[in-house]
């Protein structure tokens, strides 16, 4: 049980570096291509098995899912819709440093970076 709940706190910790790390490249993008527009920000909805990664569009708050994380694995899954993740497969791991690292070099705000490789 103590493993559990370490690695589900693993898995928030990394859940958070990545909504910072995703707001903050979010907003570079935007200030380089949109300049005159808002930028939408990331929040978090979690859930028992799946967190639910949101995109918040400003200023009107319109919200859209981003990816799914499931919160015991640190797995980072493509949207099938707003309530389930795609379930052909884990495209990065939270936990995973390598996988981490290439999930934050080929991230993109339009999930293109989800696709199967």
């Amino acid at each position: 049980m103590t493993t559990t709940l370490t690695k589900r706190a693993a898995v928030t910790l990394a859940i958070d570096e990545l909504v910072a790390f995703m707001n903050r490249a979010h907003a570079e993008h935007h200030a380089v291509h949109f300049p005159t527009l808002a930028p939408s920000t990331y929040e978090v909805d979690r859930g028992r098995k799946y967190i639910r990664i949101v995109e918040v569009a400003q200023p009107y708050g319109g919200r859209s899912v981003h990816c799914f994380v499931d919160a015991e694995t640190g797995g980072v899954y493509k949207a099938a819709g707003w309530k389930a993740p795609a379930l052909n497969g884990e495209r990065y791991n939270l936990l995973d440093p390598a996988s981490f690292d290439l999930l934050k070099s080929k991230w993109d705000p339009y999930t293109s970076y989800l696709y199967k490789r």
